[in-house]
């Protein structure tokens, strides 16, 4: 009879201790649901905000590459100043951490699901690194448009709540050495390229953020 009840005991304990890690695990999905539909919703700004970007681009490297940057100074100021503004993509990863770092991806017991959640984090940081790769070309960019832009005329494009100001009194620029201005023309084209191509990773890391969190909500009926 003694053996009978520790080992009912156990069992008890056991089945109790299930339960209790398969709500945590539960409570771990939704969690994870809530981060991946953040990303999506950040990944849809990204990729919208990349694609004005490449506009902006694009047509400051026509006005610069064709001499109407002369004419057009008002434009060609205003997408000189506007080529900067890129915000890096950050992912809602707080979950994610949780899981990796307290071990707790044990709990879930869908063995493709755990490896769809480690490659969409691998995902997640390929897109930081070619972030890091933007962001190191558009300093570069930094570096050499004061060859070609005046100082006070671009300070003056932000005001001081941080809007763009576009000019009116069609500034011009400070050289009108065709090699100097093409140096520039050739980083922003180079940038533009950068920037389509990280709008196309969004979009796939979006369609995968997509995808899993299909597959977590047939996998927990959510």
């Amino acid at each position: 009879m003694l053996f009978l009840a520790v080992t009912l005991g156990f069992f008890v304990e056991n089945q109790r201790e299930h339960i209790v890690e398969h709500r945590r695990e539960i409570k771990y999905a939704q969690s994870l649901l809530q981060d991946l539909e953040a990303d999506t919703a950040n990944l849809e700004y990204y990729t919208k905000k990349r694609a004005t970007k490449r506009v902006w681009m694009d047509s400051l490297t026509m006005l610069l590459s064709t001499g109407k940057h002369k004419e057009k100074g008002n434009d060609t100021y205003y997408y000189g100043r506007r080529v900067y503004d890129a915000s890096p993509f950050v992912s809602t990863d707080g979950t994610m951490q949780q899981l990796k770092n307290a071990g707790n991806l044990r709990l879930i017991k869908n063995e493709k699901l755990v490896k769809a959640i480690l490659e969409y984090d691998i995902n997640v940081k390929d897109m930081k690194e070619w972030d890091e790769a933007d962001l190191k070309v558009r300093a570069s960019f930094r570096e050499i448009g004061g060859a070609i832009f005046k100082a006070d005329d671009f300070y003056h494009l932000v005001d001081t709540a941080m809007n763009f100001i576009r000019p009116t009194n069609n500034p011009q620029l400070i050289t009108d050495d065709m090699a100097t201005i093409n140096k520039v023309a050739f980083q922003v084209q180079y940038m533009s390229v950068i920037t389509l191509a990280n709008g196309r990773r969004a979009v796939e890391l979006k369609a995968k953020a997509i995808q899993l969190i299909k597959t977590i909500k047939e996998e927990y009926h959510l």
